[in-house]
């Protein structure tokens, strides 16, 4: 998915690329369990933030400096990171994934699973924003500090994970951050990629990609923007 690797020297970071566990035959992550959704709860969500720790100790990592992203299963757990290790993660990108708590109550979060209102969108029609953030909120009790900033990315063409789950993901974060809409930018930063802006932009922005499948194609120059690399 993504060319960022070939900007580390020039950049001077690290990434990490863990796999998860096999799941109904994927290798999805853990988005849906109480575990997983909550702060030190267990699940797959401690074990990336703890293999993040990890590293950071090693290499004297600049706290300030730590972002996560993701696609599809990746993307979902990004949105579950940036709930549950917001004191951990200054950043996240979701490319075509969905809000952060949006599978509790499946019995697992892949394409085989029996419940698919998450992916599909029922939920994304159906929650009100405050029911969104108050699913952060829950992720991480007692928490009281800032949370990462979102850059959300989804195809309107997108059959496995249906395209309100942008939207559903844009109402939460922008709720959390406290911003609310101010403009779309039409054709940016490519054709048929619309910027979906909150605020001033900083904390809180979207890429609805018209015709985008699962997946749209990766776009380096605004993600070493929004994690700071770049202006």
């Amino acid at each position: 998915m993504t060319t960022l690797p070939s900007q580390i020297d020039t950049y001077n970071f690290i990434m990490l690329f863990p796999t998860s566990n096999v799941e109904d035959g994927f290798n999805c992550w853990d988005a849906f369990s109480t575990k997983s959704n909550t702060h030190d709860g267990g699940g797959d969500s401690q074990s990336l933030a703890g293999l993040t720790t990890l590293v950071m100790e090693q290499y004297g990592v600049d706290a300030n400096k730590v972002f996560t992203i993701g696609a599809s299963s990746g993307a979902m757990e990004a949105n579950v990171l940036a709930a549950t290790y917001p004191d951990i993660f200054r950043a996240a990108i979701s490319y075509s994934g969905v809000p952060a708590g949006c599978w509790l109550g499946a019995q697992s979060s892949t394409p085989f699973a029996a419940d698919q209102s998450c992916p599909l969108g029922s939920k994304a029609s159906t929650y009100s924003a405050s029911q969104w953030a108050s699913l952060v909120k829950q992720a991480y009790p007692g928490y009281s500090g800032g949370y990462p900033k979102m850059m959300i990315v989804h195809g309107t063409a997108d059959f496995a994970v249906t395209v309100n789950n942008l939207g559903a993901q844009l109402a939460q974060w922008s709720t959390i951050e406290g911003v609310s809409f101010a403009q779309n930018v039409s054709n940016t930063p490519v054709t048929n990629w619309k910027k979906i802006v909150y605020g001033d932009g900083t904390k809180v922005v979207g890429y609805e990609v018209q015709g985008g499948g699962h997946i749209p194609p990766f776009q380096l120059g605004i993600t070493l923007s929004w994690f700071g690399f770049t202006k």
